[in-house]
């Protein structure tokens, strides 16, 4: 499978829109992405498209969240699926990540 990555700015957020499958095949496609695109210590992640994410994809997001919160910003996670929510829980991280309904909501101020 494939992974398709897009990316745009709202209200001040950098929203990186992930579709396909976010495996060990695919993370460094979605790393490279972010590591152009998210030059500010706000972003997005809208998974609304992502039908499967492994433990490497995991990885990824809470290496993004560790950054953005050290550089005193924020990594939101909006639209998740049933598949990657089921893994977010599994791994109890359901917690950690700033987890929103809607791209909407996740650019709203705090």
């Amino acid at each position: 499978m494939e992974l398709n990555v897009g990316s745009e700015v709202q209200r001040g957020w950098r929203v990186v829109a992930v579709a396909g499958e976010l495996d060990i095949d695919t993370v460094p496609v979605l790393s490279a992405r972010l590591d152009a695109d998210v030059t500010g210590a706000h972003a997005v992640l809208d998974l609304s498209g992502l039908a499967f994410m492994d433990s490497t994809g995991l990885a990824l997001v809470l290496e993004w969240h560790r950054k953005l919160t050290e550089a005193g910003g924020q990594l939101r996670i909006a639209n998740t699926q049933a598949p990657v929510r089921r893994l977010f829980d599994l791994a109890d991280v359901s917690g950690v990540l700033n987890l929103h309904e809607t791209v909407d909501a996740a650019v709203q101020p705090a």
